[in-house]
């Protein structure tokens, strides 16, 4: 249990599909911003998030943890991306973003891997 942190919207789920969901959210706001710098640590973020969700899914005794991933990932980036562009500017997306850089702070992620 992740104490001090407080989940947006999904808590209680397991924290394999958190990282997904943290993951994904990276991957589409890369959508979202003007080639650059910024864009590139956004993809490195998620790829990160990514690699972590699939070794926790694994160690949650996922028995397909690649699949079970790739499938969350898919609808994980559909729901980000259905909020658009604009999502960036709303409190939801700053209290999803706070979220990750807590829980990847706790899981001992780097967050500007380079």
């Amino acid at each position: 249990m992740i104490t001090g942190l407080a989940v947006p919207v999904q808590g209680g789920q397991p924290i394999s599909e958190s990282m997904v969901q943290c993951g994904a959210l990276y991957a589409v706001a890369a959508e979202w911003v003007s080639e650059g710098e910024a864009q590139q640590r956004l993809i490195r973020m998620a790829g990160v998030w990514e690699d972590a969700a699939y070794t926790r899914a694994h160690g949650e005794g996922r028995a397909v943890a690649g699949a079970w991933v790739a499938e969350t990932w898919r609808g994980k980036c559909n729901y980000w991306a259905d909020k658009g562009a604009l999502y960036v500017f709303t409190q939801d997306f700053r209290d999803w973003t706070s979220y990750c850089r807590a829980l990847a702070q706790h899981e001992g992620l780097a967050t500007d891997p380079g």
